[in-house]
């Protein structure tokens, strides 16, 4: 064997040794996919005992305290009432997003502004390729100066009729001179007497008169036939200036289309999205209701929060009623709003119904679609000089008890998310006192209709996957 035949013979078998490691390799990065994406879900759950928290409405039975303790300090009065339940919910433009449409049909051309910029009323914001518009405008023109020659060579009928008026009026005099001048010379025949002329003579001259007659009636005719083709004239003139206004429209028509291949704000604001890009497609009559939408604008100064409350806390919304509104994206600062609108429907899948709080004085960072927490007030001053119930406003229309038993301590308990994961949760509790059958009040830390962990905690961890058995 050669020394080429032996070379070949081991890079045939280095190359048929790693052949092996393209499947492996294949397989083993669809694990590593596979771990990312359901990591979670693969690991073992830890098997948990849950128990719901309480909610009791203001007029049912509260527990009586075991002991009398002497009535807090009147609370001082914020002026919004007192505050019944917090809710979830987003951002939005009040009252609607306007939406900035292409009247026509076309390509886009230019885009002039993106996604967040403020923009002006009046200001170009795109343009589409305005080519066929601007032929089509051309075309029109073109047409209504051709008609308008038509029309002027149309009139120009009214001078040979006029003329041929005169001159059928000129023959007539004429006919009458030859007629008279005929009647006179067969009276004169018929005058003479008999023999001076010969009766064929006589004959021929009446024969002369009743054809000079007949003469003069055919021209007389005339006059009324071209007055009738006058009036003919006029009644298609009045038509074809109808004709020539339709095709002044089409001009308009023509230029409006130009002029709607440049798309302008029909208002201040912000750029929410942005539909259009050079090159793309705009159609005005597809089924899409946004096929035509260049960009979606609202106004920045004119916001509403759109919150999702729960049914067993929708009876207490009524409209004009005050709010409170946190972001997380400004936590230090709260805004002041009001219900301006309560949905007809409630959502059947998530048992909510939507109200929309009109925001005061947003904040010109605030946008639509963040998330905010919503606090809701009663009408009536918060002020309470004998309280000693349940909860941080003592007159709230919720009251929220937890498991004696789930309690870690006096400020900490275990909840279940809606991911079914753990989550340790820090909790302010009411006095001891405020108890009801083996459940303590919560001030604040848990909303209601969450669920709450049973010992034991041992396992559990933060973001820990559970199996819930009861």
């Amino acid at each position: 064997m050669s020394l080429d035949d032996l070379t070949t013979h081991h890079s045939q078998k280095r190359t048929r040794s790693l052949a092996w490691m393209l499947p492996a390799g294949l397989v083993l990065g669809f694990l590593i996919v596979l771990a990312l994406l359901f990591g979670k879900r693969l690991l073992p759950a830890i098997e948990v005992t849950t128990a719901p928290v309480i909610t009791i409405r203001a007029g049912e039975t509260t527990p009586e305290p075991t002991s009398t303790t002497p009535p807090t300090q009147p609370q001082k009065s914020t002026g919004k009432g007192n505050l019944l339940f917090q809710a979830s919910g987003w951002v939005e433009p009040d009252p609607y997003t306007v939406y900035i449409t292409s009247l026509i049909s076309g390509v886009v051309d230019k885009v002039h502004v993106l996604e967040g910029q403020s923009v002006k009323k009046g200001q170009l914001l795109a343009t589409l390729i305005p080519d066929d518009a601007e032929l089509n405008l051309l075309s029109a023109q073109q047409k209504h100066t051709a008609y308008q020659k038509m029309i002027e060579a149309h009139c120009t009928e009214y001078n040979i009729i006029d003329s041929e008026i005169i001159a059928a009026e000129s023959k007539i005099n004429s006919m009458k001179a030859q007629l008279n001048q005929a009647r006179d010379n067969s009276e004169r025949l018929v005058k003479l007497d008999k023999g001076i002329v010969s009766e064929r003579d006589v004959n021929k001259a009446k024969f002369t008169t009743e054809s000079q007659a007949a003469l003069l009636a055919q021209a007389q005719a005339e006059i009324p036939r071209l007055e009738a083709k006058k009036i003919q004239l006029e009644a298609q003139k009045i038509s074809m200036d109808a004709n020539l206004q339709e095709l002044s429209t089409n001009i308009n028509r023509a230029k409006l289309a130009l002029d709607r291949t440049q798309i302008k704000s029909t208002m201040d604001g912000t750029v929410l999205h942005l539909h259009a890009a050079p090159g793309k497609k705009r159609m005005l009559d597809m089924d899409s209701e946004k096929s035509a939408v260049i960009i979606e604008l609202y106004d920045p100064t004119r916001l509403q929060a759109r919150i999702d409350v729960p049914l067993n806390e929708a009876a207490a919304l009524s409209t004009g009623q005050t709010v409170d509104l946190v972001s997380d994206l400004l936590p230090d600062q709260t805004f002041t709003g009001t219900v301006t609108r309560i949905s007809g429907q409630a959502d059947l899948q998530r048992n909510t119904l939507q109200a929309k709080v009109q925001i005061a004085n947003p904040d010109p960072r605030l946008r639509p679609d963040m998330l905010v927490r919503a606090r809701f007030y009663s009408a009536g001053s918060t002020t309470s000089p004998t309280s000693n119930t349940t909860n941080t406003s003592s007159n709230s229309r919720l009251s929220i008890y937890v498991p004696q038993a789930a309690l870690i301590n006096d400020t900490t308990v275990w909840v279940v998310t809606t991911d079914n994961t753990a989550e340790k949760r820090t909790i302010k509790l009411g006095s001891k006192n405020q108890t009801k059958d083996n459940h303590r009040l919560v001030l604040q830390g848990l909303l209601s209709g969450e669920t709450v962990i049973l010992p034991p905690h041992q396992k559990l961890t933060p973001g820990a996957r559970l199996t819930i058995t009861n």
